[in-house]
């Protein structure tokens, strides 16, 4: 039977509330919990960066902001002041991974081992290809003492710390004691521990009465793969879960009426289309400047989605440092967009195939959103056939890039804009910047230019302005198709307490209790 609003749920085997959370992802599966969690940023979210800690952690104490760093398992860092391509780290004394063993510069050096190391024997292809683009400028690194690690980059790369939050740190003792099945039994030294995994059902994680940085309130953590927003709705309403991702617009003041907690806050976060310039109509900056033109993000953000978002017409959200007001606008014209096409030779429009996912993290209501956009575009005689996949799949068949045996004009996808790397992985040219994922083959000399000025700039006022100056042309040269930044929606019952909802991706699930 489900549980009931304000029915306590007793701890097992006595009468004492236990402290237990119980949320509704909108993954349709359960993250792998690896070190790099499956279900992309979600699988992040819940799973990663509650099991494990990464040298750098995020900041996710204040939602004035956006997310800043903070040290993690490294408490301090700094680079050479010759020529800023030596970088030491300086670990967390006493901390221990939830088995017991140490956590030390001996697993520092393991964990990179295991995704960047190909001659470990514990090396792990899958993990090392999702986790590659962390690694890129990574020449060497090594053990200096117990506490000391130093990573050589093979030129100034000032994004390092940033790259440095996604490589997870798991017990090296149980990977090796688990092997390929360490993601049934994982072992980190985050807030919470694994405790079972029931797939398309539930995960248990538990808190970690030992964490290095205080014990979490919470006695229990339980993850509920609910991958439609009705059912997730559903769920809330009816005590069977607390918190629910992104429940449907239309429900926002229904659950505010009832008293539901309804939270939203700007976080750097994009909902694009990918677009392949490579050939075809999208090669053509004006037929991609036309595209913009055609969709009417303001009605989407207000009509459609409810507020839950806002019309974004370049990479980062306004009143952000990167950010560029001098950048083309889009507003909604498909008079302009009409014209743009003609003049590209295309005055009868095109035929073309978007990839896009059916639900998953940050993708909101992605099949609702996906016919808004298709209808904008019919309007202007951009005709888009709309091919549907589960999130995991579009993950996996969007990092092997564009398919070669049929014409895909676009993936739609949610990504993070958190990082400054956001802009050498997705749009640097592949030849000069490897590792990258610029999937749609865009390339601008000029791009390219501010880019590596921005990596080799140590102080953050002058590469935020290299960044700002980025995003204009990114806007300009239009590679992507720019829509909404999700504002991360979520509905809380009313005796969740003390969560504090950031500007990121993530969330500090530490500081909640359950009244």
């Amino acid at each position: 039977m489900p549980h009931r609003e304000g029915l306590p749920r007793a701890a097992a085997g006595g009468s004492a509330k236990e402290q237990t959370l119980i949320i509704g992802m909108s993954a349709a599966n359960l993250p792998v919990p690896d070190t790099y969690p499956t279900e992309g940023y979600e699988g992040f979210r819940f799973v990663g960066f509650q099991i494990y800690d990464a040298l750098v952690n995020w900041d996710l104490s204040k939602g004035d902001a956006p997310a800043a760093l903070k040290p993690g398992l490294a408490e301090s860092w700094e680079t050479s002041d010759s020529d800023n391509t030596m970088w030491t780290f300086h670990l967390r004394q006493g901390v221990s991974f939830t088995d017991g063993t140490p956590f030390n510069a001996d697993a520092v050096i393991f964990a990179l081992d295991r995704i960047h190391n190909k001659d470990s024997e514990f090396y792990d292809a899958q993990l090392a290809g999702n986790s590659a683009s962390g690694l890129r400028y990574v020449a060497s690194y090594a053990k200096v003492d117990d506490n000391t690690i130093t990573i050589k980059t093979t030129v100034p790369y000032s994004f390092l710390p940033y790259d440095l939050t996604n490589i997870l740190i798991g017990s090296p003792e149980a990977i090796k004691t688990s092997g390929k099945n360490f993601a049934s039994q994982p072992v980190g030294t985050g807030p919470f521990k694994f405790v079972s995994m029931k797939q398309g059902q539930e995960m248990v994680l538990a808190k970690n009465e030992s964490y290095w940085g205080g014990a979490p309130k919470l006695d229990k953590i339980v993850l509920r793969p609910i991958s439609d927003p009705s059912a997730r709705l559903a769920a809330i309403q009816s005590g069977e879960v607390d918190w629910a991702e992104v429940p449907p617009t239309e429900s926002i003041e229904l659950l505010k009426t009832a008293g539901y907690q309804i939270l939203t806050n700007p976080y750097p976060h994009i909902w694009p289309y990918v677009l392949n310039v490579q050939d075809g109509p999208w090669k053509d900056v004006r037929v991609r400047q036309a595209a913009n033109y055609a969709i009417d993000r303001e009605g989407m953000s207000t009509a459609l989605l409810g507020g839950a978002a806002k019309p974004a017409t370049q990479p980062m959200y306004e009143g952000h440092a990167w950010y560029n007001d001098a950048a083309e606008p889009y507003s909604y014209d498909p008079e302009k967009a009409k014209q743009l096409l003609a003049e590209a030779g295309y005055p009868n429009g095109f035929q073309t195939t978007f990839i896009v996912p059916t639900s998953g993290s940050g993708n909101m209501w992605p099949i609702q959103m996906n016919e808004y956009v298709q209808k904008n575009l019919k309007a202007v005689g951009i005709d888009v056939k709309i091919e549907s996949i589960e999130w995991q799949s579009l993950l996996t068949s969007y990092i092997q890039g564009f398919p070669k045996d049929k014409e895909v004009g676009a993936y739609n996808i949610s990504l993070p804009t958190i990082s400054p790397s956001f802009y050498s992985t997705f749009f640097a040219t592949s030849a000069i910047f490897p590792n990258g994922i610029n999937i749609g083959g865009y390339s601008n000399p000029d791009y390219d230019a501010l880019l590596d000025k921005a990596m080799g700039e140590f102080d953050k006022t002058k590469q935020d302005e290299y960044l700002k100056q980025a995003s204009k042309i990114l806007a300009d040269d239009a590679p992507w198709l720019y829509v909404v930044h999700d504002l991360n929606l979520r509905a809380l019952a009313p005796k969740v307490k003390g969560f504090v909802q950031p500007q990121s991706w993530f969330a500090d699930l530490t500081t909640i209790s359950i009244e």
